[in-house]
């Protein structure tokens, strides 16, 4: 009997390469001779880059090997969260790369365009936002009297990735990165239960009293990790004069996901209990219900 790796691989070998694909990678390769790179792993990059683009955009290029790709055990979970939408944009303003994920293979059909149509509205926004941003700062910057050609383009750079898949939930992570004196981090989180449909909340993986639960963990780990090095872990601390600095508890609506282990894991964005510097800040509070 054939494996599904095996039908996948003889989907693979039969297929005709799409006609868009030569293109897809040269201008991928266009782009990244742009910017400088290190000589030394230049070569590396460039072969792990062609694997990865030539398999994303058979993703995108063909649904017969998608289908047949979601269908291998070792791979089924990496192929339920697709690369749908993947482009540039350089202008004396900005420089934009966003990589836009798709959900499929799920079995429920209303989840994934929900969700999908969700994630495109919401990254089509942020670019729209950004890139308004960035022409208005360069306007008043040049008309301040700015050199253009010393002007640094705002950097905007939209990702996502995987945190857990299995039978039951679909949990992943849409990071947007914007630089221009400094880099900053926002996330926005799916958690999804794939039966129902619907988007899991807090109550739903911890119980009634999540928020007990969450915030003795998370002050137990903050406390120790202080304890163990206050150097390297300087959260922010309540004073007299700041009593609202540092951790007060986790909001309604705060930010999690699950992890391969089935861990509930809460997150912050940068700033929001500690120096930036930190970066985004996670703590695992317990195993989720779901």
């Amino acid at each position: 009997m054939m494996t599904n790796f095996e039908k996948a691989k003889k989907v693979y070998e039969s297929m005709e390469i799409p006609e868009q694909l030569p293109n897809v990678i040269d201008q991928a390769f266009v782009r990244a001779s742009s910017r400088r790179r290190i000589a030394w792993y230049r070569p590396v990059l460039s072969a792990a880059a062609a694997v990865c683009i030539l398999f994303v955009a058979l993703l995108n290029l063909s649904s017969t090997f998608a289908s047949a790709m979601a269908e291998v055990p070792v791979l089924g979970n990496v192929a339920k969260v697709l690369t749908f939408r993947s482009y540039s944009i350089e202008t004396d303003s900005e420089w934009i790369t966003v990589n836009q994920p798709s959900i499929a293979g799920t079995g429920n059909t209303e989840l994934e365009k929900r969700v999908n149509r969700e994630i495109q509205e919401k990254i089509d926004a942020i670019v729209a936002d950004a890139r308004q941003e960035a022409k208005q700062n360069r306007e008043e910057a040049i008309a301040q009297g700015q050199d253009p050609t010393e002007w640094m383009p705002v950097i905007l750079d939209i990702t996502y990735e995987i945190k857990s898949s299995n039978e039951k939930t679909l949990s992943f992570v849409i990071h947007k990165t914007e630089t221009a004196a400094s880099a900053y981090t926002q996330q926005i989180f799916y958690n999804l239960e794939l039966s129902s449909g619907k988007d899991l909340t807090l109550e739903d993986v911890l119980g009634p009293d999540y928020k007990e639960i969450a915030n003795q963990a998370i002050q137990e780990t903050i406390d120790q990790r202080i304890a163990e090095d206050p150097v390297q872990w300087p959260y922010f601390v309540p004073t007299p004069d700041m009593p609202d600095e540092g951790f007060q508890g986790i909001t309604d609506d705060q930010k999690f996901y699950i992890d391969g282990s089935g861990n509930v894991v809460i997150s912050f964005d940068e700033y929001e209990i500690g120096p930036g510097s930190m970066g985004i800040q996670n703590f695992t509070v317990g195993k989720s219900l779901v």
